[in-house]
């Protein structure tokens, strides 16, 4: 082989150094050497051709490109025209052949042109199979076949126009200053654009996104990681959000880049990201904002509002609505919701932010303007609206609420410390009976932190059952001793002697009714067993909140405490106050009669202290009605008053219920109740509140 000039050595020579020859030559041409029949047949079967290459023999082929199917063929290559003048890549070959002359490779794959067809190819593949002592190739051999002409660039532009034409998807062409040259129909239809409106119309006239900020160049490279959203104006004016990509294409090689913008409508899943947002953002029951929503608003609206606007914040808690849920059912507590969120709505203004913080609780802000009465003109209104009757479920309900206000930035400047102070009005509320405003002062802060602590301790108590309990009897007209009531005391190191007035609504408001229950009912039947064991058998009176009346484990509670004390149903009476029925519903009734069937005696306590005291006596055969203490106040020198007194009197013993005057002071008054028909009492005049053990004794004498 000859190393001169690579280009001239390779020019009159084959793919290693020589002339091509085929078997299409004359007869006297010799065969491929040692070439099996079998293989080559098998060979040509796939479009391939065997090649030798020896320094005797030169290169031959063993199929003539005429015995090819058509479309295999390499053009015309007529026997005598060198390889190599054959294949324009005369650089590519020349290198391979330099790396076969130099030992560097033994095997040879080429993909080449040919001069007369440049859209024709050949694939050459093969191996040096000797060499000499120099190291130079004496021998080679392998395969080559005609590849498939690609598609032609017309055909291939017509394929790219007609997909860019009948995509679902809208498309426009822009050029590299994003200047639209082609739109497809699906594009005009989404956008209602005549294809002249939209020539050479920069794509930013139409789509507002911050990608068009970038080059089309820049963005293409990066649209395959994220597509980027936008907003298409219609002509129409219609503002429709979209999903943008760019990719880049050449017509040819020698065409400029030009780049397709794919848009899709992403309507729908933006519709369904902003109901996804509604839902977390409301409450879904009542359909008004959240407590997160309200926190947010509240927060913008100090943040960003006028200094110059105050605010007020209203926290409205429905009284007793616990009651209901549980007597009731959720469904019907839901129903109760939804009727005080219409109640709330058709009291405030249009401009007011109501939200619901959770449960019961709701919370309004309000624009005062200069108005510092207001909030609470308005808080009384609510108070009244809130408190109409209503029918749910075939029951009359009467719900009311305690509100809390707070004023802005007067009572705080950030959404937090607002909405706790509010809240601390409101509970004061509460504890002044409930149905009650309290606009939030600083003492309030105190007040509430004492609260708190006189909680973590009350219900240490509790769990502890380190409440102390006495007795106080009661009398028959003769004096004699007919029963007791029992009544829990709190000592503590920090607050003194707190009375039940403040600890009972306490361990009510915070979830332990049924604890001091429970607690109390085991004093009951201890202290009931002890009369029994000193022969003096007398039932023991426990007062039972409306809150324990509703628990489903009251009356376990009961009997277990009898049958741990080995007493009977009726050494125990359970006194409750007409709060229990301010629902106006039937539960409660239901629970007490079940109570008294299992042989509980059962008083009306503190009657004529609330409303409608005449109906429940009419509702539900209680076996004593206890009649509230605010009677004595007048009595002797109010007419009035005993005339009232009788006649209640009158009407219990006509339904065959005993009575007892709460609250006797004096030897007057209990010799007036006498002469009234009053037949039981209870009073500081014939006995105070003592321990057990003094009672016992009190008996004994």
């Amino acid at each position: 082989m000859s190393t001169n000039d690579e280009a001239s050595e390779c020019a009159p020579e084959g793919p290693l150094g020589y002339r091509l020859q085929t078997n299409n030559r004359p007869d006297d041409q010799p065969s491929l050497p040692d070439v099996d029949k079998r293989a080559t047949a098998a060979l040509a079967a796939t479009g391939q051709s065997i090649w030798h290459w020896s320094l005797s023999d030169r290169l031959r082929l063993s199929t003539s490109p005429a015995t090819l199917p058509r479309h295999q063929r390499p053009g015309a290559m007529p026997s005598a025209q060198p390889l190599a003048l054959a294949i324009p890549d005369l650089r590519r070959l020349a290198r391979a052949r330099r790396r076969l002359i130099d030992n560097t490779e033994d095997s040879l794959d080429l993909v080449v042109k040919l001069e007369s067809d440049a859209t024709r190819r050949l694939r050459i593949r093969g191996r040096i199979t000797a060499r000499d002592t120099a190291g130079q190739p004496v021998s080679a051999t392998g395969t080559w076949e005609a590849l498939p002409a690609p598609l032609d660039a017309d055909h291939e532009t017509r394929v790219r126009a007609h997909a860019f034409a009948a995509s679902r998807d809208p498309m426009l062409v822009v050029d590299d200053k994003w200047r639209i040259l082609e739109s497809n129909h699906a594009f005009m239809t989404l956008s209602g654009c005549a294809p002249k409106a939209l020539g050479n119309e920069s794509l930013a006239s139409y789509l507002d996104a911050s990608a068009l900020e970038q080059a089309p160049a820049a963005l293409a490279r990066l649209s395959h990681l994220q597509p980027h959203e936008g907003t298409l104006t219609a002509c129409d004016g219609n503002e429709i959000p979209v999903e943008l990509t760019l990719s880049d294409f050449r017509l040819d090689e020698r065409d400029h880049v030009h780049y397709i913008a794919a848009l899709r409508d992403i309507s729908a899943r933006k519709r369904s990201e902003r109901e996804l947002e509604h839902l977390a953002s409301i409450d879904t029951l009542t359909q008004l904002p959240n407590r997160a929503t309200l926190q947010y608003r509240l927060r913008q609206a100090l943040e960003h509002g006028p200094a110059s606007e105050p605010l007020a914040i209203l926290f409205i808690d429905l009284d007793g609505f616990k009651h209901i849920n549980d007597s009731l059912g959720h469904q019907a507590g839901d129903r109760l919701l939804r009727v005080m969120v219409k109640r709330l709505r058709a009291t405030l203004r249009n401009r007011d932010l109501i939200a619901r913080w959770g449960g019961d609780e709701f919370v309004v802000v309000i624009d005062i303007d200069d108005d510092a009465q207001l909030a609470d003109r308005i808080a009384h209104r609510l108070l009244e609206a809130l408190s109409q009757p209503m029918v749910i479920g075939g029951h009359q309900i009467s719900v009311t609420a305690s509100i809390g206000i707070v004023h802005a930035p007067a009572d705080g400047s950030d959404s937090d410390t607002l909405l706790k102070h509010a809240d601390v009005a409101m509970y004061a509320a509460k504890d002044k009976g409930k149905n009650a405003i309290v606009a939030y002062h600083n003492q309030l802060e105190h007040h509430n932190l004492e609260q708190m602590s006189m909680l973590s301790q009350l219900r240490e108590a509790i769990t502890r059952e380190t409440l102390d309990f006495v007795v106080q009897p009661k009398f028959d007209g003769d004096n004699r001793m007919i029963g007791a009531e029992l009544l829990a005391r709190w000592q503590t190191e920090d607050y003194g002697q707190v009375p039940p007035s403040t600890f009972v609504p306490l361990a009510e408001h915070n979830g332990m009714a049924s604890a001091l229950g429970a607690l109390a009912i085991e004093h009951a039947a201890r202290y009931a067993a002890m009369l029994a064991a000193t022969g003096h058998p007398l039932p023991v009176a426990v007062n039972i909140s409306a809150l324990h009346v509703m628990d489903d484990a009251l009356g376990e509670t009961l009997s277990e405490a009898c049958r741990r004390h080995d007493i009977s149903t009726d050494q125990i009476e359970l006194e409750v106050t007409e709060s229990v029925f301010l629902e106006n519903t039937r539960a409660p009734e239901a629970r007490i009669e079940m109570l008294r069937q299992a042989g509980y005696r059962v008083a009306m306590d503190d009657f004529g202290a609330g409303y409608s005291s005449l109906g429940y006596l009419k509702r539900l055969p209680f076996d004593t009605i206890k009649i509230d203490r605010s009677f004595m106040h007048d009595l002797e020198a109010d007419p009035r008053s005993r005339h009232l007194l009788a006649g209640i009197v009158g009407l219990c013993n006509l339904l065959g219920m005993e009575t007892v005057a709460e609250g006797v002071e004096t030897e007057a008054q209990w010799a007036l109740l006498q002469e009234l028909g009053i037949t039981h009492y209870q009073g500081f005049y014939l006995g105070r509140p003592m321990p057990m053990s003094q009672l016992v004794a009190l008996l004994d004498k």
